[in-house]
């Protein structure tokens, strides 16, 4: 019999479709299997190259999920059958994983709803970007390292503290780029003191940022404040969403602080503060 071949767009599809139904147990309706590691992955690519004639290379099964997870189109690639299921993923980086199957969270519609869309609601404030040398504004780019480097540059995530957000946030100081923890990744950390009732605490502001195509993921933001509350000794959290406005600037999410002992039941993101941060002039990628 011949083998039914499928479009390059559908094979990563088939692969997640071939996991989640290799681990489903149809008697008890239980999935036996959730979490996927780099050998699981790398087997099913194989498996589905010889089933439906695909090309997939099983090579680097470590980012398998990041083309699926991006842009506009995640909910459209993630396959009709699982997502009938209710059930959609979250990537898992370290200890040889690569992503989870979970469940929907109550009242999720789709795999990747985009919760936290731009709104023209939202208060705007202008940032000077005149003290960015022109010959770093002529190599802009659009990826994520750029946003973070602007934005640091710019001290976006410091103004928004100062006037976007109800936070009585009294020091704000930008750590480090592109943290890689165990299960997870931070685009940018910031460590502050905010005035409590306690009296001024410290407090770890995690960031993500995202391309101006790109939703935020809210699982991914809430793997970054537990990988937070485990990489350090705060006991408040403070995460943060960072996407580009083509040919405008920034949106900043701010969501709800998070206390140590909530961290660990902690499944889902509220908003507490949102605002566009204008740059004057534009910068080039952003």
């Amino acid at each position: 019999m011949a083998k039914r071949k499928i479009g390059v767009g559908s094979q990563k599809t088939k692969v997640i479709e071939h996991l989640f139904f290799k681990h489903w147990d149809e008697q008890s309706q239980t999935l036996q299997q959730s979490l996927m590691s780099l050998d699981d992955v790398a087997d099913a690519i194989r498996d589905c190259n010889k089933s439906y004639g695909s090309n997939l290379s099983a090579k680097n099964p470590a980012n398998f999920m990041k083309d699926l997870m991006r842009g506009v189109n995640a909910s459209a690639n993630w396959p009709e059958a699982v997502a009938k299921m209710r059930y959609t993923a979250v990537q898992r980086t370290g200890s040889g994983d690569v992503f989870e199957f979970i469940p929907y969270l109550a009242g999720q519609s789709e795999p990747f709803p985009d919760a936290f869309k731009l709104t023209d609601t939202a208060p705007r404030y202008p940032v000077q970007s005149i003290s960015l040398p022109l010959v770093t504004k002529m190599l802009g780019r659009s990826d994520e390292a750029w946003l973070i480097q602007t934005a640091v540059n710019l001290r976006v995530v410091e103004t928004h503290f100062a006037v976007g957000s109800a936070l009585p946030i009294l020091e704000l100081s930008h750590l480090q780029m592109s943290i890689k923890l165990r299960q997870t990744e931070i685009d940018a950390l910031f460590f502050g003191l905010m005035d409590t009732d306690e009296g001024p605490t410290h407090v770890i502001v995690t960031c993500e940022a995202k391309h101006y195509r790109d939703p935020f993921i809210p699982q991914q933001i809430v793997n970054q404040v537990q990988a937070a509350f485990g990489a350090t000794d705060v006991q408040i959290v403070i995460p943060i969403g960072l996407k580009a406005i083509k040919n405008t600037g920034f949106y900043v999410t701010e969501f709800e602080a998070v206390k140590r002992a909530d961290a660990a039941k902690m499944s889902d993101l509220t908003l507490a503060s949102h605002a566009i941060y204008e740059l004057k002039p534009p910068v080039k990628g952003i």
